[in-house]
């Protein structure tokens, strides 16, 4: 909000007000015939504030300090002439009500009580007890009250819209999960219905005394297909438990190469021998599901590279294919996305729930070899260090 972003400049405001107070000042002494020693002094302090306002910027917590600091220099400055600065008792509202703001109401009722404590030695300090500055202090005293209260009352009305905000924005995020509930629901039983259908007409022919063997395999096959499907949506939304070891990442790599490596020219890049802590099925699983991909997808080459930086184990799947669409580089990981006549949509799906469930992250980007880049990173660890070094 503005304001909010207003008073975390707060520091430069007031310099550059102590600023323009001293320059106005200036001009003011020349022109309201003050006493050559009380304009000096005033002058000075007026000097020091802003030489100190100047300091602070450069501190960049904002406490309580701050304000009783203003408000002690406001004082200084009334006292070099009360009878004729007692007007710039304005300038307490200021830091007054940036303290009710700022701080907790007790601290902001403390730095009113001392704005309120030194104002009242001021008139102490010159006797002024007629009945005048009585009621000039009373009024002043009042005013520094209510303007904390509405310091307190604007930080209470912002804090209770910041939570209505979050509560709404809270409301949105369950809404979009249950929508895209709904619609990962209707797309497994469009899935499911497909095959369903197929099985249910080979059946009916075959009760009819036609025992076709097309027929039978397409019973067979479906059935596959459905068992398949199953798996990988039972695999997405609710994973096995399962026990987290030192894998040896070359390893799996290679076997992975080695299944889907028939027909595609799969180029495996691994520098040193990376290990991680992980369960290895499923670290297979996401690594698999992405090659299988990339596979499906190049024309003639995958290139697997795996390297370390900063922690982190980074695995790179790139093909020489088409790539993908801009506008679908946002949908791939959704559940049941896919452009493919054969695939199921879950697949990289689960590669990234399984990325991000073991502290790492996933995105697709564009490969220098035409098609897609597919960039998994996790994170090693004291462990994996140290199983590296080995």
């Amino acid at each position: 909000m503005q304001v909010e972003l207003t008073f975390s400049n707060y520091k430069i405001l007031r310099f550059a007000f102590s600023f323009a107070l001293l320059v106005a000042f200036s001009i003011f002494a020349g022109t309201a015939g003050l006493t050559s020693n009380t304009q000096i002094l005033a002058a000075i302090i007026l000097f020091i504030y802003t030489t100190i306002s100047f300091i602070t910027i450069f501190i960049s917590r904002i406490t309580v300090f701050d304000t009783i600091l203003d408000v002690s220099f406001i004082s200084a400055f009334i006292f070099t002439d009360f009878n004729k600065l007692k007007y710039f008792s304005i300038l307490y509202l200021f830091p007054l009500f940036f303290s009710g703001f700022k701080f907790s109401n007790f601290y902001g009722y403390v730095v009113t009580f001392i704005a309120i404590a030194e104002y009242f030695s001021l008139f102490i300090f010159y006797k002024e007890y007629d009945q005048t500055g009585f009621l000039n202090f009373l009024l002043n005293a009042v005013a520094f009250i209510f303007i904390t209260a509405a310091g307190i009352k604007l930080k209470q009305q912002i804090e209770k819209q910041q939570r209505y905000i979050k509560k709404l924005e809270e409301e949105k995020r369950v809404s979009e999960v249950y929508k895209r509930l709904y619609r990962i629901s209707a797309e497994l039983a469009h899935e499911i219905r497909n095959p369903l259908a197929s099985i249910k007409a080979a059946a009916e022919l075959i009760a009819e005394g036609n025992p076709n063997p097309k027929l039978l395999k397409m019973i067979k096959e479906e059935s596959e297909r459905l068992n398949k499907l199953l798996s990988d949506f039972l695999l997405l939304s609710r994973p096995k438990e399962s026990e987290k070891v030192v894998v040896n990442v070359k390893d799996i790599l290679l076997r992975i190469k080695e299944l889907y490596g028939k027909g595609k020219n799969i180029i495996l890049n691994v520098s040193d021998n990376p290990r991680l802590v992980i369960s290895e099925k499923s670290f297979e699983s996401a690594v698999s599901n992405i090659v299988k991909n990339a596979v499906e997808w190049s024309r003639e080459k995958v290139v697997i590279s795996v390297y370390t930086m900063n922690d982190k184990l980074f695995i790179e799947v790139e093909d020489d294919g088409k790539g993908i669409d801009e506008e679908d580089k946002e949908k791939i990981f959704e559940p049941f996305f896919t452009k493919s006549s054969s695939g199921t949509g879950l697949g990289l799906a689960i590669a990234k729930r399984v990325v991000i469930e073991n502290g790492g992250n996933i995105f697709v980007e564009n490969s220098s070899l035409g098609g897609a880049k597919f960039v998994l990173t996790f994170p090693l660890g004291r462990e994996n260090e140290s199983n590296n070094s080995r």
